[in-house]
């Protein structure tokens, strides 16, 4: 995926072209999780590169409940090495995608990861669907509603199949079963 600049900050919901150093932020605060959610995209001193990320700030960090681990932080999930997102000092970091300019005015995203993992060349299109993800959570903060993150990488960054590997269901899984005689329309004793 290759965008002008502003195409580009237009899919991460921007809707103008950031100076250096400025920072387009979006924020929501859940009561009930004591949860923030704060997501930002950011341009880089001398407009050389954009990032996007998505933080969650928990206000108590409960790390009996998951174990302390050597830094001081725990690990997110239920505790059997689901998820390798980190909360550190009440952080989670949900999402860190950095694009830089590839050709002329062309801008293209070169880094995401989500929860911990790597989703570069791990899936089609995962520009595209990096971009998505990260409007789907803005776009339910801008609501005043904490993103379900799990439910949007289920539903922004699934592996479609761009690949190969066929389709999901039970079509197009098997290969029908053919006798050579029937290609060619023969039939044994004609």
């Amino acid at each position: 995926m290759r965008l002008a600049l502003d195409k580009l900050l237009e899919k991460l919901g921007v809707d103008h072209v950031l100076s250096p150093y400025e920072t387009q932020p979006w924020v929501h605060y859940d009561t009930e999780k004591g949860i923030t959610c704060s997501a930002e995209v950011r341009m880089g001193p001398g407009s050389e590169d954009v990032e996007a990320e998505i933080q969650f700030l928990h206000d108590d960090k409960e790390d009996e409940e998951d174990g302390d681990s050597e830094d001081g932080g725990k690990e997110g999930g239920d505790g059997e090495g689901e998820s390798k997102t980190r909360i550190i000092d009440g952080r989670e970091q949900i999402m860190r995608m950095r694009a830089l300019p590839v050709a002329g005015d062309q801008w293209s995203p070169v880094f995401l990861t989500v929860k911990g993992e790597n989703y570069v060349n791990e899936i089609h299109d995962w520009e595209e669907k990096g971009c998505n993800f990260f409007r789907a959570c803005i776009e339910a903060v801008s609501m005043g509603v904490l993103p379900d993150i799990d439910e949007l990488i289920e539903k922004e960054l699934d592996d479609d199949g761009g690949w190969g590997g066929g389709r999901k269901g039970k079509i197009g899984r098997k290969s029908p079963n053919v006798k050579p005689g029937q290609l060619l329309g023969m039939k044994k004793g004609i």
